[in-house]
């Protein structure tokens, strides 16, 4: 593909497209709107999206939708021995061949074809950009009856396939993340406890209303630049890492300000009030003797005190006081 050949009206073309792509809310309306606004950036009678994966599952939306064969793999397979198969090349390379309805026979071998214009037997052409990954062989095709696809055309397929790829690949890495930041607004956003995130360029932005008030106290922790859980005086603090590059890291934090209030309105020392803490994590008594360095013997003295201060007869009605009473968190 020679970029130099493509017009700068048709790569803006493309640039606007795909900046339209980019805002789409799913990936299912960015292929739809992508197949529908290729037919009118390269004039065509119909467009297809198309994928198939290693296990030979077959995924396609065509526009009409009798635009193409219903099994979309006729596009870049051909009949090894069929008698059109010489007729049917395009190029003298093993990766181009044209396509044809007619052969009966199903036993072809597959071959990938990257920015070909496939001329099946009879009136109709298909040009044709697809890219091959671990996932499958992914692309767009284009068909028409008529007259031939022009050099200039199929380069600008090619332009514009890996830029609609990278809106859609954009497109599903925001959707992770609006999705996690959705999941933990709903898990974190109850009083005292707020979300922010750490962006690439280690700037923290709090993303509620708690975040906010509790992010001064934390902003130069240099902990926030890594993963984890940590405390600090005054909150707890949870970095989940990024699951892709580009995808900013969020940070749960908890208040612990209301917690230390209740455990002074109900009488409880910072010690038991941690060893409540602890027994919430899921910790035995011997790990939460460790985690403060203090005798098993002493944090046994703190669980019974717990219970008799909250009212309490077992761990499970423990923990739960200590939920409605605000000394832990949701």
């Amino acid at each position: 593909m020679n970029i130099r050949d493509i017009g700068d009206t048709d790569r803006h073309g493309v640039d606007r497209l795909v900046h339209e792509l980019e805002q789409s809310t799913d990936v299912e309306e960015l292929r739809t709107r992508a197949v529908r606004e290729l037919i009118r950036l390269i004039p065509a009678d119909g467009a297809q999206w198309y994928h198939f994966d290693r296990t030979g599952g077959v995924h396609a939306l065509a526009l009409p939708a009798d635009s193409f064969h219903a099994d979309p793999r006729v596009i870049y397979d051909h009949p090894v021995d069929h008698p059109l198969t010489e007729a049917m090349l395009v190029e003298g390379t093993s990766g181009a061949w044209r396509v044809s309805d007619a052969a009966a026979d199903r036993e072809w071998r597959r071959t990938h074809c990257y920015n070909l214009d496939f001329r099946p037997f009879g009136m109709r052409r298909h040009l044709v950009a697809s890219s091959r990954d671990e996932a499958g062989v992914t692309g767009y095709a284009l068909v028409r009856g008529g007259t031939d696809f022009t050099d200039g055309q199929r380069d600008l397929l090619g332009y514009a396939k890996p830029r609609i790829a990278a809106a859609e690949r954009l497109l599903t890495q925001r959707q992770w993340l609006l999705a996690l930041v959705r999941s933990a607004l709903d898990s974190a956003g109850r009083p005292g406890q707020g979300v922010a995130a750490v962006g690439e360029d280690g700037v923290v932005r709090a993303l509620d209303s708690a975040a906010e008030a509790l992010l001064p106290r934390l902003r130069d922790d240099p902990r926030l630049m890594l993963t984890g859980t940590f405390r600090t005086r005054d909150a707890v603090v949870r970095v989940v890492p990024c699951a892709a590059p580009g995808v900013a890291r969020l940070v749960l934090i908890r208040d612990l300000g209301a917690a230390r209030a209740a455990a002074r309105r109900l009488g409880l020392t910072e010690r038991e009030h941690r060893t409540l803490e602890h027994i919430d994590a899921g910790r035995t008594p011997a790990e939460a003797a460790r985690a403060m360095g203090i005798s098993l013997t002493t944090v046994r003295g703190y669980v019974a005190s717990l219970h008799r201060k909250l009212s309490a007869g077992h761990t499970a009605q423990l923990l739960r006081k200590g939920r409605e009473s605000g000394l832990l968190g949701e």
